[in-house]
C-alpha cells in the first residue's frame, strides 16, 4: 500500500495506526483532473479500509454549504441578506439580526459547537435545540451586535430555521435542489438520522464508535447546518471548484454573491468561511464532530480545490490537524499555475 501523497506519508502525520486504527480520504482537484488518496480503516477495529466513496461527517464544513444554499435563495430574491429577520425567530432572539450577521458570526449569539447524540436518540427540532432542550444552553444573544466576530454554532442554527420560513423547505431538501442536483452530488447532503442505504459505506467515529455506540458509529445532529453533513472529499472538491468559479466569473452562484462570501466582514471571516491574511487568494473552512476531523480549502484565482475528512476522536485535534492543514495548504500552494 502506498501511503506516500505528494511525497508525504500521511499514514505518519495523522498518526493512524494500522489498517485497524483510523483512516483517512483525502482529493485534490486541479480543473478536470482529480487525484484521490485513501488510508486505514473506516471503522475502528475493523478491516474497513477506506475508499474515495466512503462518507465522512464534514462536521463545520457544514457550515459553507449552508451558506451556499442561502446564496441560491438570494439569487432567487427570496431571501435578503441584511433584512432584520427578527421576527421570524422572535420567540428565542430579539432584534436587530440579519442572515449576513448571523452568516459571519457576528450578532453575538452564544453557543460554540454541538456534541451531537447518539444515533439512535429521539429525533429533536431545531426549535427543541434553540431553546435548549437538548444538551447545550439555550441559544441567545450574549454580546453586542455587530461589534464582534465569535463563532457561533448556535448563530448558524437560528439562521437555519429562520432559512425554513422563508423557503418553506427543510435544508436537506432546499441543499438537494439547488447545490446537489445542479452538481451531480450523489453522496452529499444534509442526511440526519443517515439514510440506512448509505450506512453500508460511511466512516464510523473512531474509537467512539468502537467503544459507546459500535452498531451506529456516529452521532446524530440535529444541528444540520452548523454540523450535520455526510460527504467525500472528492464531492467536497466539486463544491469548491463550484465555489471558486462562481467568484471568478458567476455559475452556481452570481459573481456578486460569491464574491460577498468570500469577502472578510471582521477577522478574516466571510459568509461562513474563512480567509487567511497569509494566503489572501484562498479560503478554507475546518470541521470537527465527535470521532470525526475535515479540512477544506480552495482558490479563488483558479480551478483548484483539496479536502480531507478522517474519522480520528477528537482529541488528536491538537496533534494531527495543523499539520495536515498546512500539508493541504502547502499542497494548493505548489499546485497554483
Amino acid at each position: 500500500m502506498n501511503k506516500l501523497f505528494h511525497g508525504v506519508d500521511v499514514n505518519q502525520l495523522l498518526k493512524i495506526q494500522g489498517r485497524k486504527g483510523y483512516g483517512v480520504s483525502l482529493a485534490l482537484a486541479k480543473g478536470e483532473e482529480l487525484e484521490t488518496f485513501c488510508s486505514g480503516s473506516g471503522r475502528f477495529g475493523q478491516d474497513f479500509p477506506v475508499n474515495p466513496d466512503m462518507l465522512f461527517q464534514a462536521a463545520s464544513i457544514s457550515k459553507p454549504m449552508f451558506a451556499m444554499t442561502v446564496l441560491r435563495y438570494v439569487d432567487k430574491g427570496i431571501i435578503d441578506l441584511d433584512a432584520d429577520i427578527s421576527g421570524v425567530v422572535s420567540d428565542f432572539v430579539k432584534g436587530p439580526l440579519s442572515f449576513s450577521a448571523l452568516l459571519s458570526h457576528t450578532a453575538g449569539i452564544n453557543v460554540h459547537g454541538f456534541p451531537g447524540y447518539r444515533a439512535d436518540h429521539a429525533p429533536l427540532t431545531l426549535e427543541d435545540v434553540i431553546a435548549g432542550r437538548g444538551n447545550t444552553p439555550k441559544i441567545r444573544r450574549i454580546k453586542p451586535y455587530g461589534k464582534q466576530c465569535m463563532y457561533s454554532g448556535g448563530g448558524i442554527t437560528l439562521a437555519e430555521l429562520a432559512f425554513t420560513h422563508f423557503t418553506g423547505m427543510t435544508l436537506r431538501d432546499a441543499f438537494q435542489k439547488e447545490i446537489a442536483e445542479p452538481l451531480g452530488l450523489i453522496r452529499t447532503g444534509y442526511f440526519q438520522p443517515l439514510d440506512e442505504e448509505l450506512v453500508a459505506n460511511a466512516a464510523f467515529a473512531g474509537r467512539y464508535a468502537y467503544r459507546e455506540d459500535p452498531a451506529h458509529g456516529y452521532h446524530y445532529y440535529p444541528e444540520h447546518a452548523a454540523a450535520g453533513m455526510w460527504t467525500t472529499p472528492t464531492e467536497l472538491t466539486k463544491l469548491g471548484l463550484a465555489l471558486s468559479r462562481s467568484v471568478r466569473k458567476g455559475g452556481l452562484l452570481k459573481k456578486e454573491t460569491a464574491k460577498r462570501m468570500v469577502t472578510p466582514v471582521m477577522d478574516g471571516y466571510g459568509l461562513c468561511i474563512a480567509r487567511d491574511d497569509h494566503i489572501p487568494d484562498q479560503v478554507c473552512h475546518t470541521g470537527g464532530n465527535e470521532g470525526f476531523i475535515a479540512y477544506w480549502t480552495l482558490s479563488l484565482t483558479e480551478d483548484l480545490c483539496a479536502a480531507v475528512m478522517f474519522n480520528g476522536s477528537n482529541r488528536l485535534n491538537g496533534t494531527v490537524f495543523d499539520p495536515m492543514a498546512e500539508f493541504i495548504d502547502g499542497l494548493i500552494e505548489s499546485e497554483k499555475a
